[in-house]
């Protein structure tokens, strides 16, 4: 069994799932841009931040680093709030635009936006959903080991598997 100070604490999304979807040369047709802190596709607008999720069984959290879709007008006050102490006053409502893994109800769940002057957006997660649940409640141990074999692959398999294949010459 994995020791849980071995697993992962910290995913991030490169860009929105309806960016990430297409290959560079399809983005540009499409006219997507991003940096690592904003997207626009269209008239859609989106901001990066993180999803924090403690840990029930330590003083510890996991962090989704995801992106949100936000209304342009929010994305834009954001934008001229960015990295200013006027962040701090901007609270709003957007729609999680990456699937979370082991998540099913993640991608397009609602979420509190919470800005920050000196740190990336903080995003609270619809409570009716299981990530939002989590979030809510912590993420247990057999849990974290569940999602790091989603997201790794299950090592520990494959090395008793390795083993075996060494007893058996």
């Amino acid at each position: 069994m994995t020791d849980v100070s071995d697993l992962c604490r910290d995913i991030q999304m490169k860009l929105p799932d309806d960016i990430w979807m297409h290959d560079e040369l399809t983005r540009y047709t499409l006219g997507a841009r991003y940096t690592q802190d904003f997207a626009a596709l269209g008239d859609r607008r989106f901001i990066f931040g993180v999803i924090t999720v403690p840990l029930s069984y330590a003083e510890d959290e996991f962090t989704w680093g995801c992106w949100v879709e936000v209304s342009p007008e929010d994305h834009d006050r954001y934008l001229a709030a960015f990295r200013s102490d006027l962040a701090n006053e901007l609270r709003f409502e957007g729609t999680l635009a990456n699937e979370i893994p082991s998540y099913s109800e993640s991608l397009g769940a609602r979420v509190t936006v919470s800005c920050f002057e000196d740190r990336r957006p903080v995003f609270e997660v619809d409570p009716d959903t299981d990530l939002g649940t989590e979030q809510c409640e912590g993420l247990t141990a057999e849990a974290h080991r569940e999602l790091d074999a989603i997201l790794f692959g299950d090592d520990e398999e494959d090395e008793d598997e390795l083993e075996n294949d060494f007893k058996g010459e």
